[in-house]
């Protein structure tokens, strides 16, 4: 029971407020304010509103259903309690009229008084709730709508509603789109095998997620990274979709770009490529405010842990040339972020573990065995032995090897250096944390291989080490 709730208690005779004061001392019921008649008791709730009001029937001045009327006209959620001998049965019919939602009988008794406060304590707690959930809910939206394409559709895959957000960017109205399908959207690029495993995925009750082209009213192309959400009713029947997009034109074209010009400059300085791709895996780190040495560092840690875990020396070397590129997927990733000093918020963070995907998506199309290489460790270097890691959260072997290199070598790397959000770590803690997380984060037998020969790690991280 929650003895917070504020109460005001009207009653006209004095011996009574003084039983009822005596009752509510006992049982540590605190924020109590009593009125002596109707008229007095309204000006003090105009002044403070009270979550329970407490009224006898029969009082001088203004009676106690005079006062439930103009308070419901103050508010009309208001919780009443109503205090009567129920003699007359008219009055009662009246006061259950002005729903009244509680009553006590005179004279009064402590444990019945107690009793129906307990409920009436609780129904304010579920009136509360519920308003901080209608609350929650307005502000959810309001956020939603100010960030996010947002359509429902019908059964049939018809649109039944589309927000401000969703006009803006379709350039379609309201007017214009509901009753349409999704297809009017639809871009001539995207394969209709698209549009049939969302219809399968959804239509199973299973939420679909993914990338979509579409078409705008004009004719130019918008992006949108959106999810598709069936909702159900109490019986577990689809009673409508909802769709929740967010517009990554900006970035999808950049991150073309970048890929058209990345092919390009290698085809250009192929007998150059190796600084090529150390100065390309710079970019990322150089966004984040970080020096160039780190990819170098990552790629001789690399080579390195490669030859000890009995990789062959062109693979060792592919990776030594491909691990610099394990971050370029941050050039897709706001400053804001990739430069926040201190620690990001959930939200902030799954923006950042795109960087991994992006990195794979701009680099997995090439046909240069570096460049694939490279594909691999930047969609690889953030998963973990056990599973828990991303951005496909595969486990042990699964993980391929290059990634799995890489993972150890960047976090080491990257504990021992100052960054915009941390100070360096010493030796001896990173060390610990090694130890910690293996056979969790990394491969066991890497972490084996790295800490029995940390003399040839050191000595490369001595000559490359920043000048800060």
């Amino acid at each position: 029971m929650n003895k917070l709730y504020t109460i005001l208690y009207v009653e006209d005779e004095k011996s009574i407020q003084d039983f009822v004061s005596v009752i509510f001392k006992k049982n540590n019921i605190k924020n109590v304010t009593f009125s002596a008649n109707g008229q007095e008791a309204l000006h003090l709730y105009k002044e403070e509103k009270f979550d329970l009001v407490i009224t006898d029937m029969f009082m001088p001045i203004m009676d106690g259903f005079k006062l439930i009327q103009e308070i419901k006209i103050l508010n009309p959620k208001q919780i009443f309690m109503m205090v009567t001998g129920l003699e007359n049965k008219d009055d009662l019919i009246k006061a259950i009229e002005l729903r009244v939602n509680f009553f006590i009988e005179k004279p009064i008794k402590p444990k019945k008084i107690m009793s129906v406060l307990n409920e009436s304590f609780d129904l304010i707690a579920q009136k509360k709730e519920s308003e901080l959930a209608r609350l929650l809910l307005s502000q959810y939206k309001h956020s939603i709508d100010n960030t996010a394409l947002v359509s429902k559709a019908d059964t049939q895959g018809n649109i039944t509603y589309i927000n401000t957000k969703f006009e803006e960017i379709s350039q379609y109205t309201q007017e214009e789109i509901v009753g349409k399908n999704h297809r009017i959207l639809k871009h001539k690029e995207m394969p209709d095998k698209v549009f049939k495993d969302i219809w399968k995925t959804i239509s199973a009750k299973k939420i679909w997620s993914g990338v979509i082209t579409n078409t705008a009213k004009d004719g130019s192309t918008y992006i949108v990274d959106s999810t598709i959400i069936p909702l159900l009713d109490l019986n577990n029947n689809i009673i409508e979709y909802i769709s929740i997009r967010h517009d990554i034109t900006e970035l999808e074209l950049y991150k073309n770009s970048l890929q058209k010009q990345l092919d390009l400059a290698v085809s250009e300085v192929i007998d150059t490529q190796k600084e090529v791709v150390y100065t390309m895996g710079a970019i990322g780190e150089t966004r984040s405010k970080e020096t160039g040495n780190h990819v170098k560092r990552v790629a001789n840690y690399s080579y390195i842990l490669a030859k000890l875990a009995g990789v062959s020396e062109a693979n060792a070397q592919l990776l030594k040339l491909a691990s610099p590129m394990h971050d370029i997927g941050k050039v897709g990733i706001p400053d804001n972020i990739l430069n926040k000093p201190g620690k990001l918020t959930p939200d902030e963070f799954e923006i950042m573990k795109e960087h991994a995907y992006l990195g794979y998506e701009m680099l997995k199309s090439s046909s240069r065995d570096i460049l694939k290489t490279s594909a691999i460790v930047a969609y690889e270097h953030h998963e973990r032995w056990d599973g828990k890691g991303y951005p496909r959260a595969i486990e042990g072997e699964n993980i391929h090897i290059f990634g799995r290199i890489t993972a150890i070598c960047d976090v080491f790397d990257a504990l021992g250096s100052t960054r915009c959000y941390k100070k360096a770590w010493p030796l001896e803690k990173i060390l610990h944390l090694f130890q910690k997380e293996k056979a969790k984060q990394f491969d066991p037998n890497l972490i084996t291989l790295f800490l029995a020969n940390l003399d040839k790690f050191l000595k490369i991280q001595s000559q490359f080490k920043d000048n800060i």
